[in-house]
């Protein structure tokens, strides 16, 4: 093989942890604390209220108490570990600012990126929340499979959490009309009912959901198909299974 197909070793960065601290900066960058100096604390009392009180009848119904350990992935500034309580929580979030706001707030934390893998050995946990999450993230089916692989295979571990769901009418007809289906730029996965509940049901034998907004919550009894009338849902899945098979990634929604 000739010099000239020498690959340029020289011209590769040395920097490891670049992609990291990239994702991070771009999260504090959006956050803006100078201008919303309430970031990582605020939140939107009727659905936080709503879905963390979900959460709490959930873990209780499946024997939870605060011998019970429980991560909290996307954490930020500990608000929502502190609603749900309970169990003893830790949390981990890649914006180190975030985690100085929930250390400061009394929850154990480190930094972490997840966007692929979940960093915790097998079986570590006997809970996962993921709320407002896993739309950031790019690859659901692996960050599902890591929650599965780090939660403890017992009936009452639960994975609880919540998603915008972006196949609804609304958002139907304003992509008709030439509009982005979601302007939230942080958003890099838009799921619809359908996909999360497969993906949900293929690694829990157990699976209830609340939605949030949309024409569904507000008329609870028409029945009305969360695919089309959900805008934001909250879950709470329990007994994962033993062994899963591999998720057929080609699998159509």
């Amino acid at each position: 093989m000739s010099g000239d197909n020498r690959f340029p070793e020289e011209l590769l960065l040395n920097e490891p942890d670049r992609g990291r601290r990239l994702i991070r900066e771009f999260y504090q960058d959006y956050a803006d604390i100078t201008k919303t100096p309430n970031y990582y604390t605020k939140i939107f009392p009727e659905h936080e209220t709503t879905k963390t009180a979900f959460y709490r009848r959930s873990l209780e119904r499946n024997g939870h108490n605060q011998r019970s350990l429980g991560l909290d992935v996307g954490c930020r500034g500990g608000v929502l570990a502190g609603m749900v309580g309970l169990i003893c929580w830790i949390g981990v979030d890649i914006d180190d600012a975030a985690l100085e706001v929930a250390r400061g707030s009394g929850v154990a934390c480190a930094e972490m990126d997840f966007t692929s893998a979940i960093n915790f050995q097998d079986a570590s946990f006997d809970v996962v929340m993921m709320t407002e999450v896993l739309e950031h993230l790019p690859y659901p089916v692996i960050t599902v499979r890591e929650v599965h692989r780090i939660l403890k295979k017992k009936r009452g571990s639960a994975y609880v959490g919540s998603v915008p769901l972006d196949y609804h009418l609304h958002r139907r007809w304003k992509v008709m009309r030439g509009k982005r289906l979601s302007g939230e730029q942080l958003h890099v996965h838009h799921f619809s009912f359908k996909e999360l509940d497969q993906l949900l049901r293929f690694y829990f034998d157990n699976v209830e959901y609340l939605p949030l907004s949309g024409t569904a919550k507000r008329h609870p009894r028409w029945r009305l198909p969360y695919n089309l009338f959900v805008r934001d849902i909250a879950w709470a899945a329990a007994s994962p299974k033993a062994e899963p098979s591999r998720w057929n990634v080609r699998e159509k929604f």
